[in-house]
């Protein structure tokens, strides 16, 4: 091993004992014990009784929720980003947990003016004064990845100068790599949460900082949205500044309007609500089902309204996907779906995303037609989108349905905007705009040219499996007749009964080294061997014996009682 990997791995080693030290103290031990980690639980925490082996769920959800929000807090900056992501997730957590998360995106305290300094003139290789004519020391913004500064360029040009937490990158890759190695123990020995795919979710997880943190991505992901809406006077795109942008600072231009609220006054603004709502919609509507990008984040913090109903639109730091097989199997669901034809629109979720193999197809027929019935009759214009998605998100939750996550990240998106349009003007119908963009998705879908593709697409395939099946049948029969077929036994639900074995088998044996060590000793002290303490009466090898013995016997007594199993 190379000094740099010791140093890594001692480096990971303590990571680990300080996460571990934090689930202790907020209370969820229980879990670090269940994973098998508590030899990596400092002394003083585990003499203080926190690492029960059983969890009893006495407290509400919302203080659980609440105790959790807390952890993730203790833990640092990726932990913060990671209850952040989880937020956005009312597929995996239900609706406690989201809003106790959602508060650590107000509990980021900013770095020091210096460390920003460093910063900068590190990444852009300029001393910041010449860089910018002014520049704001207080923030006013602040996440766990960066925050972010009004500035005035050498020119004179108003921008936002977002600057990278220093060391951020060091350390999201070592809490990664812990999270991974966590999502394993976690698959692995609790069972109840296998079902949430914790390395699946780690997976996306990691992908996402790792753009995130690449302020590169996000300057040409702002750069591509600028260059589509170039010609729509409705939206308004911040440049970038490649100039004063690099892998750890992104400078933008600034764009001014007003943050919609339910408390705005618009008199004296010049803005037509109505327009202003539906112009929203529309826009957002064509990131969804044209383009196939969209802002994932659409917050009215990042939404600027400007006169007369025009938008700015700001941080791209996160963006969904949704592909053209997405688009039209979600355009053919919401028309199955609207058409109570719930069969077919089961069959395109179990395409989209994959259903459980024990779902009860016949239950979630009927509970996804008593969720529509409750809008049987409704005017279109009636319907709210945001609780519609809520409900559908609620009832896939039920199901263990896990959601992929640009498609939650798209109705979470439409949910926000419906919300604001809503806000804008009560008498909006989002369902209206967007039906004839669903009618054309889905006739572009059932298209001859549509077809043709997929038929050419599907001739390859099947060409290359008449090309190289016969190879691999051939590979495959050759294995078994030379005795090379492997066979991979993998037992599930072993795991506790062989941990379970194993602890009572190392307390037997400790029990017996205690034993033969209190054998020993009296047989020591009563040939009084020698050295002797006390007039030449006592063993001192047997007395040293006898409190060993002692020591080990406490120790036994503690580490059962902790384990609540006597």
């Amino acid at each position: 091993m190379s000094i740099l990997s010791f140093r890594r791995h001692i480096r990971s080693s303590q990571r680990l004992a300080a996460i571990l030290a934090v689930l202790v103290r907020h209370g969820f031990g229980h879990l670090v014990v269940r994973m098998r980690m508590q030899h990596f639980v400092r002394f003083r925490d585990k003499l203080s009784g926190r690492l029960p082996h059983d969890f009893t769920a006495s407290e509400d959800t919302a203080a659980l929720a609440a105790r959790l929000a807390d952890t993730l807090e203790d833990l640092g900056p990726t932990f913060i980003k990671l209850g952040q992501s989880l937020a956005s997730r009312p597929d995996l957590l239900p609706p406690d947990f989201q809003h106790a998360l959602r508060r650590l995106q107000d509990r980021v305290k900013p770095f020091p003016l210096e460390q920003v300094r460093e910063t900068i003139e590190r990444e852009l290789k300029k001393p910041l004064d010449q860089l910018f004519k002014t520049f704001d020391e207080k923030p006013f913004a602040c996440g766990s990845i960066a925050q972010a500064h009004y500035a005035t360029t050498a020119d004179g040009r108003e921008v936002v100068v977002k600057v990278q937490r220093p060391g951020i990158d060091r350390l999201v890759a070592d809490d990664v790599n812990l999270l991974r190695q966590l999502a394993g123990l976690i698959e692995r020995h609790l069972p109840e949460y296998r079902l949430y795919r914790p390395e699946m979710l780690v997976d996306e997880f990691a992908r996402t900082l790792k753009m995130e943190l690449d302020f590169l991505n996000e300057a040409s992901v702002t750069t591509r949205f600028a260059e589509e809406f170039a010609a729509d006077p409705r939206i308004q795109i911040p440049t970038v500044d490649r100039n004063l942008s690099s892998r750890g600072v992104l400078t933008l231009q600034r764009l001014h309007g007003l943050t919609v609220s339910s408390d705005l006054d618009f008199s004296n603004t010049g803005i037509d609500r109505k327009l202003a709502a539906r112009n929203l919609l529309d826009v957002f509507f064509r990131q969804f089902f044209e383009l196939g990008v969209f802002h994932a984040d659409p917050h009215p913090g990042n939404l600027l309204l400007q006169a007369p109903g025009n938008w700015g639109i700001l941080d791209f730091g996160q963006i969904g996907r949704v592909d053209g097989e997405m688009r039209s199997k979600l355009a053919m669901c919401i028309t199955a779906t609207a058409n109570r034809e719930f069969e077919l629109a089961i069959d395109i979720l179990d395409d989209l995303m994959g259903l459980p193999d024990d779902i009860d197809r016949s239950r979630l027929k009927n509970d996804l037609a008593n969720i529509l019935d409750r809008y049987y009759g409704t005017p279109i214009r009636q319907i709210n989108i945001a609780r519609l998605f809520e409900e559908i998100v609620v009832l896939a939750r039920e199901y263990k349905v896990i959601l992929p996550r640009d498609f939650v990240l798209l109705g979470k998106s439409l949910a926000t905007i419906g919300g604001v349009a809503l806000m804008l003007d009560p008498d909006c119908a989002p369902v209206e705009i967007i039906r004839p963009k669903l009618s054309k998705m889905l006739a572009e879908s059932l298209s001859p040219r549509r077809a043709l593709h997929s038929m050419s697409t599907n001739l390859y395939h099947l060409a290359a499996l008449i090309q190289h099946g016969p190879r691999t049948l051939r590979r495959l029969v050759r294995n078994i007749t030379r005795g090379e077929m492997k066979i991979i036994f993998h037992h599930s639900g072993l795991e506790n009964f062989i941990y379970e074995l194993d602890r009572s088998t190392n307390r037997i044996a400790f029990s017996v080294i205690t034993a033969s060590i209190i054998l020993g000793s009296a047989i020591l002290m009563h040939a009084k061997v020698g050295p002797t303490v006390f007039a030449s009466q006592i063993s001192l090898l047997g007395l040293v014996g006898f409190l060993l013995a002692a020591f080990f016997g406490v120790w036994l007594i503690l580490s059962i009682f902790r384990s609540g199993r006597l």
